[in-house]
């Protein structure tokens, strides 16, 4: 009866033993399997959180952007706008262009129609956008349910006096979409470029532009602080087919001649706004100017006065005439003089100075200007290109 006990004991004791490893077996494999589980989630969550790279640079965007940012803009104003930023409208040629030199993909439409002759020297992309107008010039006007369709994240608009100001609010209210203002003056669009890249979250974008302007305008600076006042050029604006309106110095459509150290010969009032401050022959016989500058309209190839600055024989005194200093300004895919006053002015800085004073620049324009269409305009210029765009518009 004894060892009967005992042995039942022993039994019990074992079983009890063998319980014990087991549930503390099965412990450890719940807490390893629980630690990888945790390891698990914690490298997908991790890989999730990465930025998905794409082909292009141009369309990367950050997967980190918060929903929604408060951004000041240059006006002072301060907006809500999305995180993650797309697509943008803006409400004049002045920003679309802007946007398109930092990104064409980001443009979500068309102001004006663009002529074939433009098309060659802009992306595939851009030029079948679709076109949704804008506010501009003489009473252009945005397509309000085109823009809501185009559904852009933000509109961007230049400006940063009362009347923009209040133009983006109502602008604003009729589209439900962010209005932002920027400064737009070639003498601020590094800053504005930088903050852009900000906007965007493609700070690089925006510093190789920003760098590229600045070091055109402090360059400019540099090679017109030599040029001495007994040297500096009488330069005369020729505007409209008939050549006969112009703008003087302080206008912001003829600020090139100002920059590179000619002497802006009109004597007339500025004319607020479109510009172009109509003159007579007679003035600009008594101005005479030393060298012409011929105006283009984008896409109205018979706008410019260059034909009749140099064949109709009233011109034909005036000494810019008599020298052949007579230059038609190039104007693809933009005017590279004047209008808009954008970012297409930047490699007419660079234009001015090397017909202005051409000993005193120290650059191959042609190869300048290679430069600038790859990384402004995204597309790359053969000579022959070259030599098309700068018909007319070069020393001999």
């Amino acid at each position: 009866m004894q060892k009967k006990t005992i042995r039942t004991s022993f039994y019990l004791a074992a079983l009890l033993l063998g319980i014990t490893v087991g549930l503390s077996a099965c412990k450890s494999a719940a807490d390893t399997t629980g630690s990888q589980v945790k390891e698990t989630q914690a490298v997908t969550e991790s890989s999730s959180a990465q930025p998905e790279q794409t082909k292009e640079e141009s369309s990367q965007t950050s997967q980190n952007s918060p929903a929604v940012q408060e951004v000041t803009d240059h006006a002072g104003r301060k907006i809500e706008l999305p995180g993650e930023i797309k697509s943008v409208y803006s409400t004049s040629p002045i920003g679309t262009m802007l946007m398109y030199t930092f990104d064409d993909k980001m443009v979500a439409g068309l102001n004006v129609i663009i002529s074939d002759a433009e098309k060659a020297y802009l992306t595939d992309y851009y030029v079948n956008l679709p076109h949704l107008g804008g506010w501009y010039g003489k009473g252009n006007q945005g397509n309000i349910e085109e823009i809501i369709k185009a559904a852009p994240d933000v509109v961007l608009s230049s400006g940063t006096d009362q009347g923009s100001i209040d133009q983006a609010e109502q602008l604003q209210k009729q589209l439900g979409i962010p209005v932002i203002l920027v400064k737009s003056d070639l003498q601020d669009l590094p800053e504005t470029y930088r903050f852009l890249g900000r906007l965007f979250n493609r700070k690089d974008r925006g510093e190789e532009l920003a760098s590229y302007t600045e070091a055109t305008l402090d360059h400019a600076e540099e090679i017109t602080a030599k040029i001495p006042e007994d040297k500096k050029i009488r330069v005369y604006y020729a505007e409209e087919q008939d050549g006969l309106h112009t703008d003087p110095s302080g206008s912001s459509h003829s600020q090139l001649i100002d920059i590179c150290g000619g002497i802006n010969v009109a004597d007339c009032e500025i004319t607020p706004g479109y510009g172009r401050t109509a003159v007579s022959i007679e003035q600009v016989m008594q101005w005479a100017p030393e060298l012409i500058i011929c105006s283009v309209d984008n896409g109205f190839a018979d706008s410019s006065s260059y034909n009749t600055v140099t064949t109709d024989s009233k011109w034909s005194t005036i000494p810019a005439v008599k020298s052949g200093l007579v230059f038609e300004t190039p104007m693809q895919p933009q005017n590279w003089f004047d209008r808009p006053p954008s970012v297409n002015t930047i490699i007419g800085i660079k234009w001015v100075h090397s017909i202005l004073y051409p000993e005193y620049v120290d650059y191959d324009i042609k190869e300048e200007t290679k430069e600038f269409y790859k990384l402004f305009y995204h597309v790359e210029l053969s000579d022959e290109d070259v030599k098309i765009i700068t018909k007319n518009a070069l020393r001999k």
